[in-house]
């Protein structure tokens, strides 16, 4: 490939490349050492990479450098290590924070206990050094632990460009962070931890129980407990982690942990999960708490939004409650218009899709099979029209073997909706009534895990649930709630609609839904307040 050839790729994808002839041109070498002096390489993608670096921010350079690394482990490796690192934006945006809560560069310590790529430590280094600190007191101040020996060592040498060289102390240690003993507490414990299903065989110790249930243990969930552990008392913890962990019952005992650990000051979320890490796209929020005591119900908490920009400058504030098995998401901008009703009194129940396809081909099966059911794809379902199964490339229709009476059979009327958007979509919900055809014809259906649906025993209550779905002001209310592009079972199970009466009669006098919708939820809340003073 020509230099002017690479001149015109984007910068991920010029690493990608790079990766790719570095790995053919060194099999056997430290990736450490070569994604460090890749503009000593003989590989002329490597070389075009350096030179597009060489422009950019240290931190930026920085970054892709631990990005360069991580393409070049195997891709089993790069997954087991969840190994996707903190752009500079949110990193920076993150300590901006920690300052203004406290977090002092010219007394206080830190610790990142997965360092790796010094996301963080590098740039903590930099503002100190910046605010005059030596080299030796920033070094014994900088602390980070790390699993991969190679990343370590690569962390290491970042952090030491930021202090000119200066290598007299180690700062990444190389350890497994969730089986170390602490020797130390820190006044900030900041980190982008690793995240990921683990069994209960390969979990060491108990602490895990104080954050997660035997059957769904998540990697960040036990980061999140040591993180506690190890912060000093009015210490402050600030992660960057995946958003599950807001909603939920899986995550409750997470979030009951949290909340008996100190202050909630921030839950944040990141405006483009597609921005947030390299070559994947996964829905983050931030967390920030003061460590001592239990959080206050009381107390205001911040619900800022980060984006390539920094934090908006005008972040919503409000309450958690002391019910760990309430929704951690943000005030809805639509407190004062109320419908007072959810899906459950449309007669829905929601679940997500049952089949896993990738996991579970041996199902699949032909529509010849007196068990096959047929699949319904997220692709199949279009806004406001009936869902048919079809094959994603529309050439037939998909089959899977389920038996009678299966929980992942749905025989009632029912609505699916997609469960995976992203943030270019007009509308993060959108929904379609499966044509009552296909449980006539088939005796039933099988959504995939891509898919939510919605099971009711009414034809028509369902469908009139479909259309107050699709329209914007269901799903302005929905995207007040989330901060992320996929679409929560138990939001979507709390999300506020009119009654199904009122958005009835609405929708008679406009035949509009965008119209009704509006109208029903004013009517409602209209009703509600003249209840409330009536009472």
């Amino acid at each position: 490939m020509a230099r002017e050839e690479y001149a015109s790729l984007s910068t991920l994808t010029l690493a990608k490349v790079a990766s790719r002839r570095l790995l053919a041109a060194h099999p056997d070498g430290d990736l450490s050492v070569i994604c460090l002096n890749i503009h000593k390489s003989s590989v002329s993608a490597a070389r075009a990479l350096a030179a597009r670096l060489s422009t950019l921010s240290i931190s930026e350079r920085h970054y892709w450098i631990g990005t360069l690394y991580t393409l070049m482990l195997d891709p089993h490796q790069r997954r087991r290590q969840a190994a996707y690192f903190t752009p500079p934006y949110l990193a920076e945006a993150l300590i901006d924070y920690a300052i203004s809560k406290g977090f002092d560069l010219g007394r206080h310590d830190v610790l990142d206990p997965a360092a790796g790529g010094a996301a963080f430590l590098s740039l903590i280094a930099n503002r100190m050094r910046r605010i005059g600190l030596s080299e030796v007191d920033i070094a014994y101040r900088l602390n980070g632990i790390e699993i991969d020996p190679a990343l370590a060592r690569m962390s290491e040498s970042l952090i030491e460009e930021r202090l000119g060289g200066f290598a007299d102390r180690q700062m990444v240690h190389v350890g497994d962070a969730l089986q170390a003993v602490p020797l130390a507490s820190y006044d900030l414990v900041i980190a982008n931890p690793p995240y990921g299903r683990l069994s209960i065989s390969e979990v060491v110790g108990e602490n895990w129980a104080k954050v997660a249930h035997s059957g769904h243990i998540n990697k960040y969930a036990l980061f999140a407990e040591l993180c506690f552990r190890v912060a000093k008392p009015k210490g402050l913890v600030a992660l960057v982690i995946p958003s599950s962990f807001r909603s939920g019952p899986l995550y409750e005992k997470m979030r009951s942990f949290v909340l008996s650990q100190g202050q909630i000051l921030a839950v944040g979320s990141v405006s483009n999960r597609k921005d947030v890490f390299a070559d994947v796209a996964q829905d983050v929020s931030v967390l920030v708490v003061r460590k001592g005591g239990s959080h206050k119900a009381s107390a205001k908490v911040e619900f800022p939004v980060f984006g390539p920009s920094g934090k908006a400058d005008r972040p919503a504030f409000g309450k958690i409650t002391s019910n760990p098995s309430s929704s951690w998401w943000a005030p809805s901008r639509f407190a004062d218009v109320r419908g007072g009703a959810t899906i459950a009194d449309y007669g829905a129940t929601a679940k997500a899709g049952y089949f896993v396809w990738n996991r579970e081909q041996e199902k699949m099966s032909g529509g010849d099979d007196p068990q096959a059911r047929p699949l319904i794809w997220a692709a199949n379902i279009r806004a406001g029209r009936p869902c048919l199964p079809a094959t994603r490339d529309g050439a037939g229709i998909d089959f899977v073997t389920v038996l009678e009476g299966s929980t992942a059979l749905v025989t009632d009327h029912a609505v699916v909706l997609q469960r995976t958007t992203n943030n270019n979509q007009a509308r993060r919900l959108i929904a379609a009534s499966v044509d009552p055809s296909v449980v006539e014809r088939w005796g039933g259906f099988v959504c995939e895990n891509h898919t939510i649906v919605l099971r009711g025993a009414g034809r028509r209550s369902m469908s009139l649930l479909a259309v107050l779905l699709n329209t914007k002001a269901v799903d302005d209310r929905y995207r007040a709630a989330s901060g992320t592009s996929n679409i929560s079972v138990q939001l979507l199970r709390q999300l506020d609609l009119p009654p199904p009466s009122v958005f009835r009669d609405a929708l008679r006098e406009s035949r509009d839904p965008e119209k009704a919708a509006e109208v029903a939820y004013e009517k409602a809340s209209q009703t509600s307040r003249v209840n409330e003073v009536s009472a």
